[in-house]
């Protein structure tokens, strides 16, 4: 059974200072789309990446903070233990917010990928006995920093009181 050090040595996992865990990109479209075919993404000079993708790693003490990108990102759970997911949904969104837990556990109710829509707010740690999760994040449109969001808590705990113990738990500040 490897140990958290050994999957971040060998998929050389970086540190995620911005939002917690360890990350490593592992794919990035070279075909670009302009800006013109991307309405309501804020314009990035030569267009962004068709898709791309990532490995992210959660270890016990470690957390996913509140963040959110403008495209659909597809998680992939990987191995390790179950993560616990707040999805904190955009306005018009059939649901306002959703707590799951993602694993590869199927009969526990689990599914080993998550669809999450552009503009949702995520944040994520491991369940209470946990002690590490390997996952995957694919994006459409590819990433890029400029669509990228890390939450402030007095913001989200205005907006969504009714999951403000959730909330407070996966912000910094």
């Amino acid at each position: 059974m490897p140990t958290p050090q050994n999957i971040i040595d060998w998929l050389k996992l970086q540190p995620n200072e911005a939002e917690g865990g360890f990350f490593a990109s592992v794919y990035t479209s070279a075909i670009n789309l302009p800006d013109s075919v991307l309405p309501g993404f804020p314009p990035v000079k030569g267009g962004r990446p068709l898709c791309s993708a990532i490995y992210y790693f959660l270890e016990q003490g470690t957390f996913s903070a509140m963040h959110k990108v403008n495209g659909d990102m597809l998680y992939h759970f990987y191995s390790g233990d179950p993560v616990q997911m707040l999805l904190l949904y955009p306005e018009n969104y059939p649901n306002r917010y959703e707590i799951c837990t993602f694993s590869n556990d199927m009969s526990a109710g689990s599914y080993p990928m998550k669809v999450i829509p552009g503009g949702t707010w995520i944040g994520s740690r491991l369940t209470p006995a946990g002690e590490y999760a390997l996952m995957g994040v694919s994006m459409a449109p590819g990433f890029s920093p400029v669509d990228y969001t890390i939450a402030k808590r007095k913001d989200l705990l205005k907006e969504y009181p009714e999951v403000s113990e959730f909330i407070t738990d996966l912000t910094k500040d």
